[in-house]
């Protein structure tokens, strides 16, 4: 039987017509969202790798975040295809037969580079937790879940990279409908499940642990408050991964696979950027002091606050109130001498310090600790 490769590459449902030329894909759209997801996530890399510079220094996950940003790039550009050809939200009947290899190629490039970018950006995120939250030389039930988790996203991520790459045997026969012999190995889309539940309970413990590590610290409720809201920008990750399982469940169940993997790409490529914006977002505060002007900003805001906190104190509160210095907030950008938690370890030390010499001030915790994640 002879193949119309002019034809649709997928019968359309009863009564709609094929339309290979106003195929109802979002070109534009997807364009901005591939930009403003590679700003973000270039944004938050920068602001670290700043901090860094500044602090003098650089550790594992600074690296790994640095790795992820230039693969990252790779699934930008392999999206950016897919979004001139077939378009987002294309249905697959308005695409002709012959167009199908190179959009398949370039969803099979994408989902090589997915692997690398989740490994690098989970085990960078659990290797900040461990250097935060678990003092050196301790080998406590954090030290080993935590190492339980990189450990577990090392293997899986190199495993099903390599099974990605490797599914068909010649390779072109993952992208190429009509080519003849060769094997598939693989179920991909088993596979593609078991990533979407796995990213889905390892999202799931990356935002719960530094909430229950931090309720452990001895700092006030306020602070406390202060620093799970600085963690829980992980609940995107979240979100964005159960989303991204529902529309590979409607991908794998239907066989309009174009229009349905506009969605698992989307929240896909989300759930990585959100990862970049949990490693960046501490430390923009002293990336920002970088800024030429930030100090004329940060004073002017600053004395604006001031002065409404001001005018509402009661006249009697005013003239009687005893100036005292104001304690500095969580996420006071103007005053801020590091971008994150100090480490367990470090606080150990500064907590001996104080203990044993009479120059600082006794019975300091963590309390009064700046946010040092770097």
């Amino acid at each position: 039987m002879e193949v119309d490769l002019d034809g649709p590459a997928m019968l359309p449902p009863a009564g709609v017509q094929p339309d290979f030329v106003n195929t109802g894909g979002q070109h534009t759209s997807g364009y901005i969202w591939l930009l403003f997801s590679g700003s973000i996530a270039t944004l938050s890399v920068l602001a670290r790798v700043m901090s860094c510079t500044v602090a003098k220094r650089f550790h594992v996950e600074d690296y790994l975040m640095i790795a992820a940003l230039g693969l990252f790039s790779g699934i930008i550009y392999m999206s950016w295809k897919l979004v001139g050809l077939p378009g987002m939200w294309t249905h697959q009947w308005n695409i002709q037969l012959k167009s199908m290899s190179p959009i398949l190629y370039h969803l099979h490039m994408a989902s090589v580079f997915y692997g690398p970018i989740a490994m690098c950006i989970k085990v960078a995120i659990l290797t900040n937790w461990l250097r935060i939250f678990v003092p050196r030389g301790q080998r406590n039930f954090t030290f080993w879940m935590l190492h339980v988790m990189i450990w577990s996203n090392v293997v899986y991520y190199i495993i099903t990279t390599i099974t990605e790459i490797f599914r068909c045997w010649p390779r072109e026969k993952i992208w190429d409908l009509f080519y003849e012999g060769g094997t598939c190995t693989v179920d991909v889309e088993a596979q593609n499940f078991a990533t979407s539940v796995i990213n889905f309970v390892s999202d799931t413990t990356i935002l719960a642990l530094p909430q229950w590590m931090i309720w452990k610290l001895n700092m006030s409720k306020k602070k406390r408050w202060g620093l799970s809201l600085l963690f829980v920008i992980g609940v995107g990750a979240w979100s964005f991964g159960v989303a991204r399982t529902v529309y590979f469940v409607h991908l794998v169940t239907s066989e309009d696979s174009t229009y349905n993997f506009s969605g698992v790409a989307i929240f896909t490529i989300w759930e990585c950027v959100v990862g970049f914006m949990v490693m960046g977002i501490p430390a923009f505060p002293r990336a920002f002091k970088l800024i030429p002007g930030s100090t004329a900003v940060i004073t002017f805001f600053r004395s604006l606050t001031s002065k409404m906190e001001s005018s509402k104190a009661k006249p009697f509160q005013r003239m009687y109130k005893p100036k005292s210095r104001r304690r500095r907030s969580v996420f006071e950008i103007s005053e801020m001498d590091t971008d994150a938690l100090d480490t367990v370890d470090d606080a150990e030390t500064n907590r001996t310090v104080s203990q044993d010499t009479s120059e600082v001030e006794p019975g300091r915790n963590l309390e009064m600790q700046q946010v040092n994640t770097v």
